[in-house]
């Protein structure tokens, strides 16, 4: 039962982590457009996000939950080597796995080109997408921890 608990957590950080990632991009990309003239009502910005966080699913979704998957994995292992490290683990995990998967699409898929994803090609941009993994971390920590006291009941 706890391995379903697990999961669920996974899925629900996952879930996060992308909406949260979604919602940065669109927002960092509606910035810059603004910036050089483009005007939004904010139906037009609620739209453009619904329609973001649909069309990035396929790729960057299932990119996100493979590199989460990745991070979560090495966090169990360094956490228990490094128990102090223990209560931040999964929220470091998340972070570094999106900045990883930010830097392996820019330096493979982009060949080390102008920025793929139109929300992280600065600074400000990477770092949300880091907050954004650092969510699902903190998403995937609550849960997976209640289901292993669960489990211990």
């Amino acid at each position: 039962m706890w391995i379903i608990k697990l999961a669920a957590a996974y899925i629900a950080a996952v879930l996060t982590a992308y909406a949260a990632g979604a919602g940065f991009y669109t927002q960092q990309v509606l910035v810059k457009q603004t910036e050089i003239g483009a005007v939004y009502t904010p139906a037009q910005q609620v739209q453009t996000y619904f329609e973001n966080f649909i069309g990035l699913a396929p790729a960057y979704g299932l990119m996100v939950a493979i590199a989460l998957l990745i991070g979560f994995v090495v966090a169990a292992g360094v956490k228990r080597i490094v128990v102090p490290l223990s209560p931040i683990a999964y929220p470091i995990a998340g972070a570094a796995a999106m900045y990883t998967l930010i830097w392996a699409i820019e330096t493979f898929v982009a060949s080390g080109g102008a920025g793929a994803i139109g929300g992280a090609r600065d600074a400000l941009g990477i770092g949300l997408q880091m907050l954004a993994g650092l969510l699902g971390g903190v998403v995937f920590a609550v849960l997976s921890s209640q289901s292993q006291n669960q489990s211990q009941r």
